[in-house]
This record gives C-alpha cells, sequence and structure tokens, in this order.
C-alpha cells in the first residue's frame, strides 16, 4: 500500500474518532476495568475463572496485569468474553488529524527560523491550498 494522504478519508476519520475523543473525560479505574465490571455484576473471581477457563487466583493476576498495563489484548478479550463484553481497540488523537497533517506540512513549507504561532485551521480556502502543498511533499520525508 502507499503512502499517499487521502484528505477526504482523514477528514471521515476525524470525524469518526471525535466520538471516542468523548471518552477521553473519563479516566480508567485504578482497579482496571474487568475488576470494575465483574465486581459491578457482582460476579466472584472464581465464576470469572470458571467462565474463562483459568484459576480464581489466575482471575486476579490478569486483573492486576490490566491495571498495570501489562495485559496483552488476546487476554483482555478473554477476560472481556467472560463478563459479556467487548473490547475496543482504538487510537485517540490529541489533536484533529487533519490539524496534525496541516501543522507539519506548514512546519516543512516555512523557512527555519520564522515565527510559527499561527496554529492552522480549516478553512476552505486554506484546504485545497495546503492539499496541493501536501501533493508537492515527498511522503518518505513527511514524517
Amino acid at each position: 500500500m502507499k503512502n499517499r494522504l487521502d484528505l477526504h478519508r482523514l477528514a471521515e476519520l476525524d470525524r469518526q474518532l471525535s466520538e471516542f475523543a468523548k471518552l477521553q473525560r473519563h479516566p480508567i479505574p485504578r482497579c482496571g476495568w474487568t475488576k470494575t465490571v465483574r465486581l459491578a455484576l457482582g460476579m466472584s473471581s472464581k465464576v470469572l475463572g470458571i467462565r474463562v477457563a483459568i484459576s480464581a487466583q489466575g482471575v486476579r493476576k490478569l486483573e492486576q496485569a490490566e491495571a498495570d498495563g501489562s495485559i496483552t489484548l488476546k487476554t483482555l478479550a478473554k477476560l472481556a468474553h467472560g463478563l459479556d463484553c467487548e473490547v475496543r481497540y482504538v487510537f485517540v488523537p490529541r489533536t484533529s488529524l487533519m490539524n496534525q497533517v496541516l501543522s507539519r506540512a506548514h512546519e516543512l513549507s516555512d523557512p527555519p527560523g520564522l515565527n510559527q504561532e499561527h496554529q492552522p485551521t480549516l478553512f476552505s480556502e486554506e484546504i485545497s491550498a495546503t492539499s496541493a502543498l501536501v501533493e508537492q511533499i515527498n511522503r518518505r520525508d513527511f514524517w
């Protein structure tokens, strides 16, 4: 697959990911989602262990691994299945993807040492101008 920038695809992905950005406002529970959901359901670690074919102690170790951030996605999905849940894996951009591309394009087009206070915004005239600018940038050197 070629590393070509598709502004229409980028804008659509930005729109889709904006829904996930709302989730960032809610912190991950200190003990992790597995234990939080299990306790909310009133389920013991023994019952969850039976559902996923591991011991109660194994469940507790995996819950701790999730809380520590050292659990694998495959194992997390297994625990989620035992809780009748799904794992959603998504990257949530800190800023819009379009603004990231526009900022990078401006960085590469402006001579070094110029004041770059102005943050690019999405105006219709600027989109077409930036699109033309981005087309001229060597894709391998872009990022």
